[in-house]
């Protein structure tokens, strides 16, 4: 049993700094970067996939020890490759020293982008995770490998849990660049905090981790030999649909709305929902309009060219003074909204649509209900609402929903709940 085995001893640990500790000299602060990598060194692999039988590698990415056996954590996102087609790749394995070897997926948590993986004859001594939150104002590491340019630590501030997400994170203020994903996160006395996961690129230092409880979570329920490649599909899609349900659960029976300009409309529904409202100040325009955008962002990796689980919806909300009917039914129609997410062919089959007029709460509405499925996963879907008013002759509002990676009953269910919200309320 793998879970048995996830907290290593700590034995051997060097307390560097904690809370409450004196911020250190910068020499003080190398020094603690330098022990810290020395520390981690043994127990670190980078994980390299392959397409078919090449030798230049497809991806990269680390990973850490964390059971004995040779047992590793690293992302989903490294390894989904070679999870979703493994007649298509291989992955291996370079310790520091260079030394290689396969990689062979032992257990995987979609939802919260993590993996574990065996390294066939490598089995360092694991690193020890802290089961405590991560510390708002730590000094924190990443160790990884970045660019392929060797093994690399970084020094931080861990900023605790990121507040409002659906999805656990640890925030780290420090650099995290391609190919340190899977690599772990450690505070000041070289326990892992966190498993590096992502980063965006257009912000200064903003980095994620996630939290070592999802790490030991899915020790705790791996045994056994490594994922049956015949039943890796089914078990993602399962993965998915926990994630759906969990996010549907979240959000609630009942959607919070905001009046806008007499419509009664879906409105932020929940904490970790994130909505923007813009529009044209400009007096001379035909017509005003008025934006408001809301995602919740807890979209999850699920290839190198898809991601699902997503929630977004989009409102314009339009009027004026100097248009007839005639031409504002025709902007309202033409008005340009959101429609789904991309994917390629071979994963997504077209949307089947259903368009009608339908009778809202004091309005009429033309509503267009679609749902694609995904090829290669049973029972998930996409869907995508559209709806128009049709109740004035110049104002109305145009409103659409995306739910990606969702079972399809489910989906519609919460068609029918954010219609159900819509009211004419002047």
């Amino acid at each position: 049993m793998l879970g048995a085995a996830w907290s290593a001893s700590p034995q051997g640990r060097v307390p560097l700094e904690g809370p409450g500790a004196p911020v250190p000299p910068p020499a003080a602060a190398s020094t603690a970067a330098r022990a810290i990598l020395d520390r981690v060194r043994p127990a670190m692999i980078q994980i390299k996939g392959f397409f078919g039988t090449n030798t230049a590698e497809a991806f990269r990415g680390s990973a850490f020890a964390v059971a004995r056996g040779g047992v590793f954590v690293t992302n989903w996102h490294v390894v989904s490759e070679a999870v979703l087609y493994p007649e298509k790749y291989r992955l291996e394995y370079r310790t520091p020293a260079g030394a290689p070897g396969r990689v062979t997926v032992r257990a995987i948590d979609v939802r919260h982008d993590l993996a574990l993986v065996e390294a066939q004859g490598f089995a360092p001594r694991p690193l020890s995770l802290r089961p405590g939150a991560a510390i708002k104002g730590e000094r924190a590491y990443s160790v990884g490998f970045p660019l392929d340019v060797g093994l690399t630590i970084t020094e931080g501030v861990s900023n605790g849990r990121v507040e409002e997400s659906f999805e656990p994170r640890v925030h780290y203020s420090g650099a995290l660049n391609p190919g340190m994903s899977g690599g772990p996160g450690l505070d000041g006395s070289g326990s892992v905090i966190g498993v590096n996961v992502a980063g965006y690129r257009a912000s200064q230092l903003v980095a994620f981790l996630v939290p070592t409880e999802h790490v030991a979570a899915l020790l705790a329920r791996a045994s056994g030999p490594p994922i049956d490649t015949g039943r890796a599909r089914a078990e993602v899609a399962s993965q998915l649909r926990a994630h759906s349900e969990a996010l549907l659960a979240a959000l609630g029976s009942k959607l919070p709305t905001q009046n806008h300009q007499g419509y009664e409309l879906p409105a932020k529904p929940a904490p970790f929902v994130e909505c923007q409202a813009a529009g044209d100040p400009a007096p001379d325009r035909p017509v005003h309009v008025e934006r408001i955008n809301c995602d919740a962002k807890s979209a999850v990796y699920l290839g190198r060219d898809l991601h699902t689980g997503g929630l977004t919806f989009q409102h314009q909300v339009l009027r004026t003074s100097t248009l007839d009917a005639w031409r504002f039914a025709r902007r309202l129609q033409e008005a340009k909204t959101p429609w789904g997410v991309f994917g390629p062919a071979r994963q997504l089959a077209p949307f089947a649509c259903t368009q009608r007029d339908v009778a809202l709460r004091g309005f009429t509405a033309n509503a267009t209900v679609c749902l694609r499925a995904y090829r290669k996963l049973d029972g998930i879907y996409d869907l995508n609402v559209r709806v128009v008013s049709k109740n004035r002759p110049t104002q109305g509002f145009v409103s659409s929903l995306s739910l990606t990676g969702v079972a399809a009953d489910r989906a519609l269910a919460f068609a029918g709940t954010y219609l159900e919200a819509m009211r004419w309320n002047p």
